[in-house]
């Protein structure tokens, strides 16, 4: 037999304390949860993070492109970096993911459609595949 439970008489929710308490999360644009969940499983992993900030990204050679109204720097390795560093720094609960979603193209090249739903293991492929191409010329060529 189940006993019931005692109704609490005190909670402990405390929701208006101000600044970052915790991790800090990615915005979700639209239907980018899949994306968001493997890059935060590969922050959370303190060596491939590091690593993959010391990686030297030559930004004199990147494009600059406009997209969604902002310019943003096109290159998936330098924006990977970007968002980690954010993740890492920021005193916001969340960061913007809009230049990682520029710089990840689709198989057309065009950046992410973040109005569609992809398999999360399927951009964790294709993702670790570019971002190994681009860390080939770098001390970080054996990070993936």
């Amino acid at each position: 037999m189940i006993k019931d439970l005692p109704t609490p008489t005190n909670w402990s929710h405390s929701a208006a304390v101000k600044g970052r308490q915790s991790y800090c999360g990615v915005t979700n644009l639209g239907c980018i949860c899949y994306m968001i969940s493997m890059l935060q499983q590969c922050y959370m992993v303190p060596q491939f993070r590091y690593l993959l900030l010391k990686a030297f990204v030559d930004h004199s050679k990147i494009e600059v492109k406009e997209w969604r109204n902002k310019k943003h720097m096109d290159n998936l390795v330098y924006q990977f970096q970007r968002l980690f560093g954010y993740l890492e720094l920021s005193e916001r609960d969340t960061v913007d993911g809009t230049g990682f979603c520029f710089a990840y193209k689709d198989h057309d090249g065009e950046p992410t459609k973040i109005s569609v739903q992809c398999d999360c293991q399927e951009f964790l492929n294709i993702f670790f595949d570019r971002v190994e191409t681009q860390l080939a010329d770098t001390s970080q060529k054996y990070l993936i």
